[in-house]
């Protein structure tokens, strides 16, 4: 089963992982500037709304939650098991889209090359 953490908070905002990326660059590409990247970011942000909610454990890890952790703008509570239907709806979802972003993340790192082998090409 997938995790749930109970979350306070003073204001409604949207939380994010991270500056996710797609590098879609072509290094073939006959412009002066090549660098192109699509970002992933969006598809995985969570809204934390104003009062009590239960939301997936993993933001917990977050930076941007840390840093409102830090500053007393949320609170986290109790960690735990998504049990209705509801619930466990949610966390799919969300663990859906993360494994999005990593598949992604891994297959640029594969193809990606360093600038010495682009100069050589």
């Amino acid at each position: 089963m997938s995790k749930l953490v109970r979350i306070q908070s003073n204001i409604t905002i949207t939380v994010t992982g991270g500056l996710n990326y797609k590098d879609t660059t072509n290094p073939d590409a006959h412009v002066p500037d090549r660098l192109k990247v699509s970002p992933e970011w969006p598809k995985c942000t969570v809204q934390i709304k104003q009062g009590v909610g239960d939301y997936p454990a993993e933001i917990t890890q977050w930076n941007t939650v840390k840093a409102l952790v830090d500053d007393n703008i949320i609170t986290i509570g109790e960690i735990k098991e998504a049990q209705t239907e509801e619930e466990l709806k949610q966390t799919e979802d969300f663990n859906r889209k993360q494994e999005s972003i990593k598949a992604n993340e891994t297959k640029t790192k594969r193809t990606r090359k360093n600038l010495n082998e682009l100069t050589e090409d």
